[in-house]
């Protein structure tokens, strides 16, 4: 990691960066699953940058996927925008740092891993569903403190991709019965969430 975050400094000539996906929860931890590792690239963006997507071009066709970067090293990063995420309010107080020996002077802020779980419960992919069955089983994110922060998610929004709450919570029911957890969930008021869908039962 520390080389790809070294090399977009060095491209796009900004020392400050936000790492969201799944490469984040290795940051800082040990015995990660290697289920939750296969992946060749980081997601990263440079917060305040007058043209965040000009930095992302920057990024990808540098050092992005299929480059020569990514052909000589077997990894890339993937250019992303501040809104690729989509986190609960508030993720920016419970995020830590990270400057690798490899990247002097690069400054990576990492989001909470439930924030980033959260996140992928939005996107639910297959590979996002084995990505968070695996880390609730290995106790590396909580699907408790995922459900506690369901009120602080954005209100459903069909164009953006962000489902109801209810229906994060049918996801969250989900898993929790994958890795046989008890999760309470606050209740969802008509305002919040009109969708009227319900967490699953157990059997």
């Amino acid at each position: 990691m520390d080389h790809i975050l070294r090399a977009a400094a060095e491209i796009t000539g900004h020392k400050l960066f936000v790492l969201v996906g799944s490469a984040a929860v290795a940051v800082g931890r040990k015995n990660v699953p290697a289920t939750m590792m296969i992946t060749p690239e980081i997601d990263i963006y440079a917060p305040g940058a007058e043209d965040s997507e000009a930095i992302s071009d920057l990024i990808e066709s540098n050092i992005g996927r299929d480059s020569a970067f990514h052909k000589t090293h077997g990894y890339f990063a993937d250019g992303v925008s501040p809104q690729t995420a989509t986190m609960p309010l508030g993720w920016e107080t419970r995020t830590t740092e990270y400057e690798g020996s490899g990247c002097p002077g690069v400054l990576v802020i990492v989001p909470d891993v439930n924030d980033i779980a959260l996140a992928k419960l939005v996107a639910w992919r297959e590979k996002d569903r084995g990505w968070l069955t695996e880390g609730a089983r290995y106790s590396l994110l909580s699907l408790q403190i995922m459900a506690d922060r369901l009120h602080l998610m954005p209100e459903a929004d069909q164009d953006r991709g962000i489902p109801s709450k209810n229906e994060l919570i049918r996801r969250i029911g989900i898993l929790s019965i994958a890795c046989k957890t008890e999760i309470n969930f606050a209740p969802i008021s008509e305002d919040e969430d009109t969708a009227g869908m319900t967490p699953p039962r157990r059997t």
